[in-house]
């Protein structure tokens, strides 16, 4: 009886850390994903006017 006790708590900490890993993992791709969105660009990447051309 204690082997099966046993056996059955064994798989249920595997699963869970199965999923929390896998989780993680799923947490960390959209918290890049929302890093690369939310961060400001610089000048020279949001595409505006140059200002090296001068007016005559």
């Amino acid at each position: 009886m204690n082997i099966f006790a046993i056996t059955v708590t064994v798989l249920i900490c595997m699963a869970l850390l199965v999923f929390v890993i896998v989780r993680n993992q799923k947490d960390e791709k959209q918290f890049e994903q929302q890093l690369k969105d939310d961060y400001h660009k610089t000048k020279d990447e949001e595409a505006d006017v140059d200002v090296d051309e001068v007016l005559k």
